[in-house]
């Protein structure tokens, strides 16, 4: 696996930490305000580091990994085994 390639996977995957992160919002001592502003700005950067780690991994790794992570692939492989 390329630098780029790991560079982009690791973009992807802490964009869903910050999904994550977004949970545990309503939990922080803040009022509603604070935590509309730190929800939207969490879900903004999550959005924008997604898509940067796509652009840099490239087209051929973005198409692999679409296809392990579609439901409709996870049902056919449970479908064939039995």
């Amino acid at each position: 696996m390329r630098v780029n390639s790991k560079l982009g996977l690791g973009l992807v995957l802490s964009s869903c930490l910050l999904w994550v992160a977004v949970l545990a919002v309503p939990f922080l001592p803040a009022t509603i305000a604070h935590k509309a502003i730190v929800t939207t700005s969490l879900i903004i950067i999550s959005e924008c580091v997604f898509w940067l780690g796509i652009a840099i991994s490239g087209k051929e790794l973005a198409q692999r990994y679409r296809r392990k992570l579609n439901p409709y692939y996870w049902w056919q492989r449970l479908t064939n085994r039995h």
